[in-house]
């Protein structure tokens, strides 16, 4: 089999002048909310007012907003994203003319222009990635024209290998530098190309004049930055694919002054899952929107009232408070931080076909493509809350579909019963680290007693006898987690006593003839 290991290589830089060799990475992790671009804002400032200096910074940020707010930290910089670009003219050429005639020493900038910036124009520059932790993407390309197969493997892709020898499945390359109009515009239209710099995809597509699909993942090749004073910022960086395909390129640095918390993360959140069985899919989605609808009627009803953000999948038909939806991708967002409750009904897992050419690519785990993409997601989505405040004690709420998700933001969990049915069989057993996990959420004795007492005065458990129980005034003392003890309460006196009507029909059934075929 062929080392893959060559292609993603980081190897160092050979200056010929006095300039410093930086043979490795640096990066900052530390806790979302704890400051760190304001602490890196606030020591450029400190550089660029120290006499003498000649220090110039490049902030690179994966949204326009984040880049925005950061802007905001500095009485004079350069901030250029597609936002604030004059008509007629592309964000990567400002760029480019800027840094031949820098007029500011501060550069703010996105991640996706920061990556098409030729690495002889960074020099001189030193370098803060700011939250990019993506550094690969995936694509599905449908077309069988061998012409057009040609064009993609000769003309767009060069240093092709055979990952498999035996099987020959997978094939790697690198990009071909593009020359001609009409070459790079077609190179422009397939993005996963033109963005990154190491590919690996199915073979058969090229070798196969029938085959249609060309499953294609690149990856950007960071080995050409080494040489130049990069640094890299994010919450739990160990668990970016970036890192773990290659640690030993890393080296750990701090920020001084960072925050603190007072309490605990985990003792300020509150985490309620829905499926103790299956883990949540776009394909288990697609085939099962009455049991996923079942969990947004459930969640309507308790948030009623009650402001708090949510998400999920583009494509999903099923709806919360549209005015409270937020992108899955929460980085950069800080308008939320006082908010109590936030809901997570995305699903990020990779592609089967993804994860593996991922596997083979950056010799990594399943698991470890599965925590980055959609755990480290929902880490980021959740502190975008009350518990983003490392001041406070208050704790925030987090509902999400199955204990999985639940047991990566937590320890502090709890199963809501009673609302999904019927589900797909997983592996059995209550959540690691969960306190009678299949038990409903507690009450205190005075306030489930309360509910006994209601359900007792009104056996028919009517949904709007119930809403207005929990509207009284009786009621005025539940906290959050109560609210959701009391719903789960009422949901599960439902489920009984609906089985217990299907159990009656099946006895009066059971006095008919045997042979009756119903």
């Amino acid at each position: 089999m062929a080392d893959l290991s060559k292609l993603i290589n980081m190897e160092r830089v050979q200056m010929i002048n006095t300039t410093p060799i930086y043979n490795k990475f640096k990066y900052v992790s530390a806790e979302c909310g704890s400051g760190k671009t304001y602490k890196l804002c606030e020591n450029i400032n400190k550089v660029l007012n120290t006499k003498g200096s000649i220090e110039k910074f490049i902030i690179v940020q994966n949204t326009q907003k984040l880049a925005t707010d950061t802007s905001k930290n500095f009485d004079s910089c350069k901030l250029l994203i597609s936002d604030l670009t004059p008509k007629g003219r592309n964000v990567i050429n400002t760029v480019l003319d800027f840094l031949k005639a820098p007029v500011e020493r501060v550069l703010i900038i996105s991640d996706k222009t920061f990556f098409r910036i030729p690495v002889e124009m960074l020099e001189g520059w030193q370098i803060w990635l700011d939250d990019v932790t993506n550094f690969h993407s995936f694509k599905n390309i449908n077309d069988d024209n061998q012409r057009i197969k040609d064009i993609i493997y000769h003309d767009l892709m060069q240093e092709h290998e055979i990952v498999d020898d035996e099987k020959r499945l997978y094939l790697t390359a690198k990009k071909k530098a593009v020359k001609g109009d009409l070459m790079n515009k077609i190179a422009q239209e397939l993005s996963v190309i033109a963005e990154n710099d190491i590919f690996i995809m199915n073979n058969d597509y090229f070798v196969d004049p029938e085959k249609v699909q060309l499953s294609i993942l690149g990856w950007k090749d960071l080995s050409k930055y080494l040489g130049l004073p990069v640094t890299f910022m994010g919450a739990n960086f160990e668990n970016s694919l970036i890192y773990k395909a290659r640690p030993e390129i890393f080296e750990q640095i701090s920020l001084d002054d960072l925050q603190q918390r007072k309490v605990p993360l985990t003792e300020r959140l509150k985490v309620y899952y829905f499926s103790e069985n299956i883990k949540l899919s776009k394909t288990w989605k697609d085939r099962n929107s009455d049991q996923l609808q079942r969990v947004y009627d459930y969640l309507s009803e308790v948030l009623d009232g009650q402001k708090y953000y949510w998400t999920n999948n583009n494509t999903d038909k099923q709806k919360l408070h549209e005015a409270y939806r937020i992108s899955p991708d929460a980085r950069g967002h800080n308008d939320y931080k006082d908010r109590h409750t936030c809901v997570w009904l995305a699903c990020m897992r990779p592609d089967d076909t993804e994860a593996k050419l991922c596997e083979l690519l950056l010799k990594i785990t399943g698991e470890d493509i599965h925590q980055a993409r959609e755990y480290e997601s929902l880490h980021q989505f959740a502190l975008r809350g009350v518990s983003r405040q490392f001041d406070s004690t208050e704790q925030q709420t987090v509902y999400v579909f199955d204990k999985w998700q639940a047991e990566s933001l937590s320890t502090n969990i709890g199963h809501i019963s009673g609302v999904l049915e019927n589900v797909a069989p997983g592996v059995p057993g209550r959540p690691k680290g969960a306190t009678n996990a299949n038990r409903l959420p507690a009450l205190s004795d005075t306030k489930s007693k309360r509910f006994s007492r209601w359900k007792k005065d009104n056996p028919g458990l009517e949904l709007e006898a119930f809403k207005a129980f929990l509207a009284s005034t009786v009621n005025a003392d539940l906290s959050t987690d109560d609210t959701t003890a009391m719903w789960g309460r009422y949901q599960k006196a439902v489920q009984k006593r609906d089985a217990n009507s299907v159990r009656s029909t099946d006895m009066k059934s059971s006095s008919m003839s045997k042979n009756n075929p119903l």
